[in-house]
């Protein structure tokens, strides 16, 4: 999706809604340079989601289980599934959670997974993988990739029949990993093969990755390096913590399609914001894959930040992003359903 270079800056400018909800509620700007103290914040924020969110409804079953990884480590995935198995099936959806690769937790998208029970009778499972400092690149790759190829062996004992579908998806930094996946995906011939992806404000490129033709609209970096929540010193600290290898595709996946030709890629499902550093990745990515002929759908977010969903919840645009979710995986598996309707699978006692 290529907008011009003074939309691009117009969609920058703060969200009417955005702009009341930081009035009333204002908070400090994160500090992404130190990861010990985000890690503490984020286990903070998603117990207190959790404990608002409460146990999920007797039609759903939820439980965790340890699989082990290349190197010997057991990771924890969370499993959401119909406690009645439907005659007709279970599409698998495959979850991870976001948070700069230095924070976060296999609790994050449990929201999500839960809608997707509800809509689609879907077995969501939530992967995990470990975090930096600690852990340098490509250890968190690994762990996603190596978590992927479990579920995908054992999508029977999970109780899903990936013909049905079998997306992988995620958000920010999980976006990234699900990218990753998808690629490597059909460059290993993983069985059985993914169907879709949910790319959600996904960071894909660096500038040097950029190919020409659409340099010019790679400008995110310099129009929102002073939004909240994620902004160009979040950036520079992810990549000190992290000591990524800048050619990896890996880590920037834009680097695949010299291995993987685009139009091989599934069907992919895009949510970028407007006020986001990384808004150009999701935009530019789009439209390389629509010019070469895979099928995306994308919903914009104008004058929003990064994630706004999580960090401004009840606000309109927020709620919208939240329906227009389960209304994206509703596309990635051929089933048509109203933002309303996608609202209420997420946030059931409020719709």
């Amino acid at each position: 999706m290529l907008l011009e270079p003074d939309e691009l800056k117009k969609s920058s400018a703060i969200n009417p809604e955005v702009f009341e909800f930081t009035e009333k509620n204002p908070s400090p700007p994160l500090d992404w340079s130190d990861a010990t103290a985000l890690k503490s914040l984020m286990v903070i924020v998603t117990a207190a989601n959790m404990n608002q969110l409460g146990p999920a409804e007797s039609s759903i079953e939820e439980s965790e289980r340890q699989i082990p990884m290349r190197d010997g480590y057991e990771s924890t995935i969370k499993i959401h599934k119909p406690a009645s198995k439907p005659s007709a099936g279970s599409p698998l959806v495959v979850l991870i959670f976001g948070g700069g690769f230095v924070s976060g937790a296999v609790d994050q998208m449990t929201p999500q997974a839960r809608a997707l029970v509800r809509q689609f009778s879907a077995v969501a499972v939530n992967i995990s993988y470990r975090l930096g400092p600690e852990n340098k690149w490509p250890v968190p790759s690994n762990d996603a990739w190596d978590s992927l190829k479990w579920v995908a062996a054992h999508a029977a004992e999970l109780g899903a029949d990936p013909s049905k579908g079998f997306i992988v998806g995620g958000i920010s930094a999980g976006a990234t990993h699900a990218l990753a996946l998808t690629n490597l995906s059909l460059q290993e011939k993983l069985d059985p093969p993914l169907t879709g992806q949910y790319l959600c404000i996904p960071g894909i490129m660096d500038a040097q990755h950029v190919p020409e033709k659409y340099k010019e609209y790679f400008l995110s970096r310099e129009h929102n390096a002073h939004a909240p929540i994620l902004d160009a010193a979040a950036l520079n600290a992810l990549t000190a913590h992290l000591e990524w290898d800048d050619m990896s595709p890996l880590r920037f996946p834009v680097l695949f399609q010299d291995k993987i030709p685009l139009s091989s890629l599934p069907p992919t499902y895009f949510q970028v914001c407007g006020m986001d550093p990384i808004r150009d990745d999701g935009l530019i990515y789009e439209e390389m894959l629509k010019e070469a002929g895979a099928k995306t759908k994308m919903d914009f977010y104008p004058g929003c930040p990064h994630g706004h969903w999580a960090f401004m919840p009840g606000i309109e645009v927020s709620n919208k992003a939240l329906g227009e979710t389960m209304v994206g995986f509703g596309w990635l598996l051929g089933k048509e359903l109203s933002v309303e309707d996608g609202l209420g699978a997420m946030m059931p006692k409020a719709a």
